[in-house]
């Protein structure tokens, strides 16, 4: 499978630690394709409704469909 920067893929994230996201969520692709092509790492932007969050926070970036 090829893993390429801007691209969303449907990933299960669990198990999680903390209060990190959980189950079947989005993701965007935001590392570099050089870095994608190596067995490591992939730098993903989990995405989320956004339902429970009482308000904005400066590292939140609100996506319309």
């Amino acid at each position: 499978m090829t893993i390429a920067r801007s691209e969303i893929y449907f990933v299960n994230l669990n198990p999680v630690q903390g209060r990190e996201q959980a189950g079947q969520r989005p993701v965007l692709v935001v590392s570099i394709d050089e870095i994608n092509r190596l067995p490591l790492v992939v730098t993903v932007v989990v995405g989320t409704k956004g339902a429970s969050i009482s308000r904005d926070y400066p590292t939140n970036v609100r996506v319309t469909a």
